[in-house]
């Protein structure tokens, strides 16, 4: 029974030392990088992910990344979710999408080991804001479903385009 708990504890610590390790800028393009987690009880379609990113400066060009992590509990091959932009000046821009997890044979998307796949989806590419300042991300669920189990957390990725 020890040794068990004893691989368990290993595992759980390597499942969080390579979640804190993936969380973080590697690269110096990366100015931001973040990630929410999510209910295990599920997402409702009311709650929402919030990211305020540093102060991105004017004329700099940008990718923007959403980051998906999710676990094979997951019912759906696809994620519909609201995008709310909101501009420093207080505009607020908003978007639906679909976010593609899994071919039409089951087969994940992206990266996974284990139960966990993680998924990067460019919001914008090459994109240079028009005014400096804070902008927020605002993300919800748009399932049919007021309720999705098996989404573990949403990231938010903004990466300098070199010039």
């Amino acid at each position: 029974m020890m040794r068990g708990v004893s691989f368990l504890h290993k595992y759980i610590y390597l499942i969080s030392l390579l979640m804190l390790v993936s969380t973080g800028c590697v690269d110096r393009n990366c100015v931001y990088n973040e990630y929410i987690a999510l209910p295990n009880v599920g997402w409702n379609s009311d709650s929402l992910a919030v990211f305020y990113p540093d102060q991105i400066d004017k004329g700099q060009r940008y990718d923007v990344l959403l980051q998906l992590r999710t676990q094979n509990s997951y019912p759906y091959s696809n994620l519909w979710l609201f995008v709310d932009i909101e501009a420093p000046d207080g505009h607020v821009v908003r978007d639906t999408i679909e976010c593609m997890l899994a071919e039409p044979n089951g087969k994940w998307l992206g990266d996974g080991w284990g139960s966990l796949y993680s998924i990067q989806i460019p919001l914008m590419r090459d994109v240079a804001f028009k005014e400096p300042g804070r902008y927020g991300y605002r993300f919800s669920q748009a399932m049919r479903d007021s309720s999705i189990i098996g989404v573990h957390s949403i990231g938010l990725k903004i990466d300098k385009v070199s010039q």
